[in-house]
């Protein structure tokens, strides 16, 4: 599990400090307790003030304001309406794929930055399923099917909308950070653009709220998941409600019949984008990247996919038929595991009020949380405590077996089908306030205690969009590897033309491709860090994705 909770020898600890007491936890037992007390165990707010750049929101709300905010912005995130991000995620991974090796598929180059395309994917996803807008890829737009809304400058604005949105994700901490008037009045380039990009997204926003109003308003309705027209529609705009505030929506204007504030709506609107984008694509990326370390583990995922489509084409591919059966399948086992290892976050916060200190019951024995307490549910020790996860022996260096990634662990009874019974598996288990129903893993597959597994949090504030995050890695990575097979490029070490030259499996593959394999291992445990979300941000381990059949490094 590691220092710090090894060295205690306690899988719950507090840190005593003159400002504040902090309770750091990795037990199953007690992030269930938390989790579920929700009154008793607060989220501390203060520190998401920064996530209210367009209005208060789910995320930053808690106590009545969150259960009125939960109410309104969870009827889009139902499984009919996963069926728009599965389709759109088959889309996207298709174009991304043709990027990186060609329509005839055969081009084998190396992607420097798989990162940044899977953070591209993600943001198209979301922008497709909640705002209607379809974004495309470079080849797409070279080839004439770029929309000139999003790939055009418009009337009134500084920025296209697709620059718009993506500059502002990727400079969104000079946003949180930095006051308004600094980032306007600043000489440098890069305040600039954050600045220009936060209020040109806005417009955009605004722009989409204003139309989405007037097309509600008129007794319009569109198909699929539009979270525009959700949060329009659960704030109480209906045709029924002509008087509906027609301001701008940064005044924060609201009426008597409107459940959310314009200001507040665009606020939801801006945090689905924030949650969902890089969470998706953080998980894709190192799914591929543990792939391209473990050659059998990607072929067990190669027999999976060719057993669940059968050759099928993906224009043949069915959400319930075929996402049940991913779930259950290796595909899901590799999602999982990516998340068992790098969670979004590694430290959930929580809290207890002020003069308010809280009971738990801890392996049978009450203990008391003082008042005015911190609390950090701990995701990556609970995710490696050895109580709830089945692990093999230490390796000789006496790292435990739960630090590496082993899809495997997840499969119950590896003898059995486990792709034929995920077609017949239900999911019965509910969450409060609506949003996603079912669980965060296949009934198939292993089931950790409550408690042990939250790369979504748990309880009544467990993600929104967990299950539109699943269904398109899910997606991505059936696409992905249908046909191909990813591997670690190893030209910092070997021109192709050197690879060629030595034998396949021989001693001189295994040894340059192993010198990949060790820089990869030390990014992917000392290049990482968390600004919004655990990343790699020192440096990157670059990949090529060839045909199956055509792999140089087929050996672990």
């Amino acid at each position: 599990m590691g220092w710090p909770f090894e060295t205690v020898g306690s899988d719950t600890f507090i840190l005593v400090s003159p400002g504040h007491n902090t309770l750091f936890v990795a037990d199953a037992e007690a992030i269930t307790q938390i989790t579920t007390r929700r009154n008793d165990f607060p989220k501390p707010i203060e520190m998401y003030t920064s996530v209210d750049i367009y209005g208060k929101n789910v995320v930053s709300s808690e106590g009545s304001n969150w259960r009125h905010h939960r109410k309104i912005t969870s009827p889009p995130f139902t499984e009919k309406n996963n069926h728009v991000v599965w389709m759109e995620s088959l889309h996207q991974a298709q174009a991304m794929l043709t990027a990186w090796v060609g329509k005839d598929g055969n081009e084998n180059r190396t992607i420097a930055d798989v990162g940044a395309d899977t953070m591209r994917l993600s943001l198209h996803v979301i922008s497709r399923a909640g705002f209607g807008v379809r974004l495309l890829w470079p080849h797409e737009e070279a080839a004439g099917e770029a929309n000139s809304s999003i790939a055009e400058l418009q009337k009134g604005h500084a920025m296209p909308y697709k620059d718009a949105l993506s500059l502002l994700l990727d400079n969104i901490l000079w946003v949180f950070l930095m006051p308004r008037w600094m980032l306007a009045n600043s000489p440098l380039k890069i305040h600039k653009v954050a600045y220009q990009s936060f209020l040109e997204w806005g417009k955009y926003m605004n722009e989409m709220y204003q139309a989405k109003r007037d097309e509600v308003k008129s007794g319009e309705t569109r198909e699929g998941m539009d979270l525009m027209g959700a949060l329009v529609r659960g704030a109480g705009i209906t045709p029924a409600s002509p008087n509906a505030s027609n301001g701008d929506a940064e005044k924060g204007s609201t009426s008597s019949k409107q459940l959310l504030s314009d200001s507040e709506i665009l606020g939801n609107a801006f945090v689905f984008i924030l949650a969902g984008h890089e969470t998706t694509a953080n998980t894709l990326h190192f799914s591929f990247l543990y792939l391209a370390l473990n050659w059998a583990t990607q072929e067990h995922l190669h027999k999976d996919i060719d057993e669940i489509f059968r050759g099928r084409p993906v224009s043949e591919w069915d959400y319930e038929r075929d996402v049940p059966k991913l779930f259950g399948s290796m595909v899901g086992a590799v999602m999982n595991e990516e998340l068992r290892l790098i969670p979004p976050v590694i430290g959930i916060p929580k809290s207890t009020g002020k003069g308010q200190p809280q009971p738990m019951t801890l392996n049978g024995r009450r203990v008391v949380v003082p008042g005015d307490c911190y609390i950090t549910l701990n995701t990556a020790a609970v995710h490696r405590n050895p109580k709830y996860w089945p692990a093999g022996p230490r390796r000789s260096n006496g790292v435990p077996d739960l630090e590496d990634f082993k899809p495997e662990r997840w499969f119950l009874d590896p003898s059995k089908s486990h792709i034929a019974a995920a077609d017949e598996a239900t999911d019965s288990e509910g969450e409060d306030f609506g949003g996603s129903k079912g669980r965060d893993t296949s009934e198939t597959l292993f089931r950790p205690p409550k408690g042990a597994y939250i790369p979504f949090s748990d309880g009544g504030r467990a993600c929104l969009g967990r299950r539109f995050a699943q269904v398109e890695v899910l997606a991505v990575l059936a696409v992905i590897f249908q046909n191909h097979t990813v591997e670690l490029a190893v030209d910092e070490f070997a021109a192709d033309e050197e690879v060629e030259m030595m034998p396949p499996g021989g001693p001189e593959r295994r040894e340059v491709w192993q010198k990949a394999a060790d820089r990869a291992r030390y990014l992917m445990k000392y290049g990482m860090s968390t600004m919004i979300t655990l990343q790699m941000r020192e440096g990157h381990v670059p990949v090529r994705f060839v045909k199956r059949g055509s792999e140089r490094f087929a050996f672990s």
